[in-house]
């Protein structure tokens, strides 16, 4: 019975977690890359030329 209390704890946070992602991180997540890429290939660009 412990396992399987363990077990629904442990999916609603995995699920809250997934939401918590979706709506807030994910489009932070995306920005920082986004930035993270266009950085990477600006300096490619300038020390090509």
């Amino acid at each position: 019975m412990k396992t399987v209390f363990y077990l629904i704890v442990l999916a609603a946070l995995a699920y809250g977690g997934k939401y918590y992602y979706d709506t807030y991180l994910a489009e932070s997540v995306n920005n920082t890359i986004s930035r993270t890429a266009d950085f990477a290939t600006d300096k490619a660009v300038k020390d090509f030329q």
